[in-house]
């Protein structure tokens, strides 16, 4: 072989490596009817704390994301603009990564992704399983926020009857979806992501049972899912927290005595509830960054702490992870005291089957739990606290 050919077939061989090798990733979107303007976004996904990644705005029924990456990571795509459903299109992305997403119209669930990337190709089976379903729930997501935004405006027996018909409809087109996702894991070798999705979907049936029923037959697709897990699996943290979701414990009620448990300040010091806290009367607040109720709620909790810290303790409880949490309290500067377990409302938050945040439990100076709501309105905690508040 003649020396340039041969010098030219290794300058091939290297840009193709460098190529490989390259921490750069590309999405391309072409999407028919649809009007141009409207912004897409990617986000970053931690807890339940959405972060703007990038945007880009549909032109000609085109939009793209070009930038580099690290590392394997998961974002969630929207669109912003009137006619779109609030919801997200997973979307994974990695060094070397590229991505075409096509589709037509506004239900971006329906829309289709090609990627070399393997958790996307993994991601695309389950949503291929959805059918018509993503079109549906897309199509009564849409509906059920406009007849929120209504509701806000007019708030009456009517608007809140159309709201409730809605959420009631999606919820049963989603217990199908969760069915059908279900059903697929059944065919799939268990894998690291593979858990993962069991514990997401294990999580969602245990915090719906503070709203609605779960489907039994549901219920029993996660019971069977989880015995595929080996012994060592099941014994691992994702393991116990699953077995939590779908084989649940005894809940604590009001009237019985409080749970104890060991959680963690910012400094990293040690605390149990029961032990360290007794004497007056206590507020748990669980709470996460990225719920807005939560955040509402800081400055009547900081009226009451700075009128009434003689006879109520208030203790924040976080759900999210260490770095977010660090950051959310200095950003809010939360005078009382601040702990957390880093298990989410899985950990100390379950004992009181907490079906979301923020949800409250105030407790009696001699370790009663007195009682516990969820969801937070101005002037709320005072109302509950009344009693006490004197």
């Amino acid at each position: 072989m003649k020396p340039k050919i041969v010098l030219t077939l290794l300058l091939v061989a290297v840009a193709i490596n460098a190529c490989t090798q390259s921490n750069t990733f590309k999405i391309v979107g072409e999407i028919e009817g649809i009007a141009d303007g409207d912004v897409v976004q990617l986000r970053t996904v931690e807890n339940r704390l959405l972060s703007l990644f990038m945007q880009d705005t549909i032109r000609d029924g085109k939009f793209s994301f070009d930038g580099e990456v690290d590392s394997l990571k998961r974002l969630s795509l929207g669109v912003h603009g009137n006619n779109w459903p609030r919801v997200g299109l997973p979307i994974w992305i990695s060094p070397g990564s590229r991505a075409k997403i096509t589709g037509k119209g506004f239900y971006i669930s329906t829309w289709s992704i090609k990627s070399n990337v393997k958790e996307q190709q993994e991601e695309e089976i389950y949503r291929d399983a959805m059918g018509e379903l993503s079109s549906r729930f897309d199509s009564l997501y849409f509906l059920y926020h406009k007849s929120l935004d209504r509701m806000r405006q007019v708030d009456n027996d009517s608007t809140r009857a159309v709201s409730r018909r809605y959420s009631d409809q999606f919820n049963n087109i989603n217990f199908i979806q969760h069915q059908r996702t279900l059903e697929v894991m059944t065919t799939r070798p268990v894998t690291e992501s593979w858990i993962d999705r069991l514990a997401l979907y294990a999580g969602f049936a245990a915090a719906s049972a503070g709203y609605f029923s779960y489907p039994e037959e549901n219920m029993k697709l996660l019971q069977d899912l989880y015995n595929r897990l080996s012994d060592e699996q099941k014994q691992g943290e994702k393991g116990q927290l699953i077995h939590r979701y779908i084989f649940p414990m005894e809940i604590i009620q009001e009237g019985q005595p409080m749970a104890d448990a060991e959680l963690y300040d910012p400094q990293g010091n040690t605390y149990k509830i029961d032990k360290d806290f007794r004497g007056k009367y206590l507020l748990l607040d669980f709470w996460g960054v990225g719920c807005a109720p939560c955040i509402a709620a800081f400055p009547e909790m900081k009226e009451i702490h700075e009128a009434y810290s003689d006879k109520l303790t208030i203790i924040s409880i976080s759900t999210d992870s260490e770095k977010v949490w660090k950051e959310g309290l200095e950003r809010h500067q939360l005078p009382w005291v601040n702990l957390t377990d880093y298990l989410g409302t899985e950990g100390y938050a379950s004992l009181y089957g907490a079906p979301g945040i923020p949800f409250y439990v105030l407790i009696s100076p001699d370790g009663i739990v007195e009682k516990m709501w969820a969801g937070y309105k101005e002037g709320a905690l005072k109302e509950k606290l009344k009693d006490i508040l004197q």
